[in-house]
Parts: structure tokens; C-alpha cells; sequence
């Protein structure tokens, strides 16, 4: 049985944190009368970026939370074993799999078409080859002539008919889908099945770090080296019910991003690794039905 831990009783129990909290931030809030600070724009800035920190701070804390329980959690971690034991299995056909993501590529290009096609009552057939060559651009229902032989509601019919005709057309023409590749098939979760990852030196982590960190500092060493500050005669309970209330908000919207994050992972980004793993099954049998080997 998997031991319970502290995180897991927060992660199950925030939600209600959550409500509690935004439920004492509304009722904190009558308390207080929101009014202009009077602050210079330069001390308006100040304040905003610090604000703004903490409250990235939070986030990105909860954020990281939501994505390392998404990772951990069971459905994920069988969909990642499944994924590997499927890039395992077409292992002895990869040469050929470039020739099956274009062969796929074809395919799904030219469904796409007879939908938009279809709007206008059109057929895949009479306009592209078996290769998705354009064959023809008669798209019209209507000549000229027989549209200028009629009057009234009947011509404009027919006119709106061909107009409908050849946006469908252009809408198909112009239409192009992601490309299917043998890299994006595989990609996922390579680095995590290298034996030879040993990952990132020291170095290598802190010249990032200290990369991404930069910005913020210096930023920060502004807003510390140009202000001061000093110490107030009494303690305003306005401003230490407003700046409560930001934090309660700060770790609120935190809470949300959490189970935001953790939905991400164990329900978009997992669809996207099963439907890899369905094509993937898909090019097995492909392989395997043609006696590639």
C-alpha cells in the first residue's frame, strides 16, 4: 500500500484550501476601503514588479508541484512503460518508417480535403490524382452563360452556389497539416530511455540558471538599488489587510495552476503519447502485413 505523505494530503485537500481562502480574501476585503496609494509612478513600479515576483514565485512553486504529480501519477507512468515497449517492438522496421509518416501524411492530407470539399459539394476525385496533384480547376456548377440566362432569386442562387464552390476549393488547396515524422513518433521520452544520459555537469546547470536568473536581477537590483526604505511609526492595519489579501490571492491562483498542470499532464500531454503509441501499433502492423524486416 503507498504510503500517504504530507504533499498528498495538501494535493487532495487544496481545492477546499483554495475556496477557504478566496472565501477570506472577499470577506477580508470589507474591511478596507480601496482607494489611490498616492505614490509616484517610479514607487508604483516598485511595489508592481515586487508584487509581481512574489506572485510568479507562487505559481511557478505550485506549477512545478502539479507537473512533478502528473508525472508520478500511475496512468502516466503506464503510458510512458507502454510507449517504450512499442518504440521497442518496431525497432527492427525503423528504416522504413519514414516511408510510412509520408504514406500517412498522404492520407490525412486528403481526408481533410473531401471534408472541405464536401462543403461545397465537391468530390475529392474530379479535382486531385492518388498523389494529392491538382488535376483540375473547373470548380464551377454554373457557366456564365447559363447564370446569365436567368433573373432574381434563381441567379443569385446559383451565383452564391459557385461562390460556395470555389472557397471550398481554395480552403482546400491551401490546406496543409502537421507533419507526421519519424522524429515526432519517437521523440518522447528519449532522453529518460538513453543509458548514456548522465545529464546536465554542474556547469552546464548553473550557466543556465545563471542565464535565466539574469534578467530578474537585474531588474531587482534596480528597483533595491534606487529605492530605500524606512521604518513606519505605526503599523497601518489597511495595508497589512491589503498586502494579506494579495498573498491569499497569489496562492489561490497557485492552487488553480497546480491542478492545472497536473490535468496537462495526465490528460492532454498523455493523449498526445497514446495516440504516438496508436500509430506507432499502426506502423507494426503495416510492417509486419508487407514483410518489411
Amino acid at each position: 500500500m503507498k504510503k500517504s505523505t504530507l504533499f498528498d494530503a495538501f494535493y487532495k485537500n487544496a481545492g477546499y484550501l483554495a475556496v477557504v481562502l478566496v472565501s477570506l480574501a472577499y470577506i477580508g476585503s470589507s474591511f478596507i476601503i480601496i482607494s489611490k496609494t498616492g505614490k509616484s509612478a517610479l514607487e508604483i513600479i516598485a511595489s508592481g514588479v515586487i508584487s509581481m515576483t512574489v506572485g510568479l514565485l507562487i505559481n511557478g512553486v505550485f506549477r512545478s508541484m502539479g507537473v512533478s504529480r502528473g508525472e508520478g501519477d500511475e496512468k502516466t507512468l503506464q503510458t510512458a512503460k507502454l510507449y517504450s515497449q512499442s518504440i521497442d517492438e518496431i525497432s527492427p522496421y525503423f528504416d522504413r518508417l519514414e516511408e510510412f509518416c509520408e504514406r500517412e501524411n498522404k492520407r490525412e492530407t486528403k481526408r481533410v480535403r473531401c471534408q472541405i470539399l464536401a462543403t461545397g459539394g465537391l468530390r475529392y476525385s474530379d479535382f486531385y490524382d492518388e498523389d494529392g496533384i491538382v488535376t483540375s480547376y473547373n470548380y464551377e456548377l454554373y457557366g456564365d452563360s447559363e447564370i446569365a440566362e436567368v433573373k432574381g432569386r434563381r441567379r443569385r442562387q446559383m451565383k452564391r452556389t459557385n461562390l460556395k464552390r470555389k472557397r471550398a476549393f481554395e480552403r482546400a488547396a491551401k490546406i496543409k497539416i502537421k507533419q507526421l515524422t519519424p522524429s515526432v513518433l519517437t521523440c518522447e521520452g528519449v532522453k529518460e530511455n538513453n543509458p548514456f544520459d548522465f545529464g546536465k555537469s554542474k556547469r552546464e546547470y548553473s550557466s543556465q540558471k545563471n542565464l535565466s536568473d539574469a534578467i530578474g536581477r537585474i531588474v531587482m537590483a534596480v528597483i533595491f538599488g534606487y529605492f530605500g526604505v524606512s521604518l513606519v511609526s505605526e503599523v497601518n492595519p489597511a495595508v497589512l489587510i491589503w498586502n494579506t489579501l494579495q498573498i491569499v490571492m497569489y496562492v489561490s491562483s497557485g492552487i488553480l495552476q497546480m491542478y492545472s498542470s497536473y490535468f496537462w499532464v495526465v490528460d492532454e500531454h498523455r493523449a498526445g503519447v497514446i495516440k504516438k503509441i496508436d500509430y506507432l501499433q499502426k506502423f507494426k502492423a503495416y510492417a509486419q502485413a508487407n514483410c518489411i524486416a
